[in-house]
């Protein structure tokens, strides 16, 4: 039989091969170049820790207001209230518990001290208490950021709550 010789010749000669090496690692390190974005958002927590209630008041209604800007800002960022025509914060949203009494406390405080603002406004530009609510509720309104709520006229004269854009 040929074909034993054969088959003894090829295993002679695979027997014989050695594999070639590869090197498959590198000199220097791998070098990875990771450039990222973070965004942090803060959103008011019902059931986290319970902010205590407003500082009473100073006498200065600007200063007692810039106190109190950023707890105003978070509950607008949250939907809770909305800039209403008259230039008072409006409750949209009432959560239950201790925070929505502070949040009952705070946007009280703030509308005494923007009604105080707007009679001192209509006493000093001799107009009617009426009108100066007017122009504050337009300034309070420009100045809300996008998805906030205002309260706006319709075309027959009626108001509705609608998100800022």
């Amino acid at each position: 039989m040929t074909f034993r010789p054969t088959l003894a010749l090829a295993a002679l000669a695979l027997s014989g091969c050695t594999s070639i090496p590869i090197d498959v690692g590198t000199k220097d390190p791998v070098k990875v170049d990771i450039a990222m974005k973070v965004d942090v958002y803060q959103h008011a927590d019902p059931n986290g820790p319970k902010k205590t209630a407003p500082q009473p008041a100073p006498t200065d209604v600007a200063k007692s207001r810039r106190n109190r800007m950023g707890e105003i800002q978070v509950l607008k960022n949250s939907r809770l209230v909305g800039e209403s025509h008259a230039g008072a914060l409006e409750i949209r949203t009432l959560p239950p518990g201790e925070y929505g009494d502070y949040v009952k406390t705070t946007v009280d405080a703030e509308n005494s001290d923007r009604g105080r603002l707007i009679e001192k406004l209509a006493k000093e530009k001799n107009i009617p208490v009426s009108q100066a609510e007017r122009q504050q509720a337009e300034l309070f309104q420009k100045g809300a950021f996008a998805g906030e709520w205002v309260e706006v006229a319709d075309a027959e004269g009626k108001y509705a709550w609608k998100q800022k854009e």
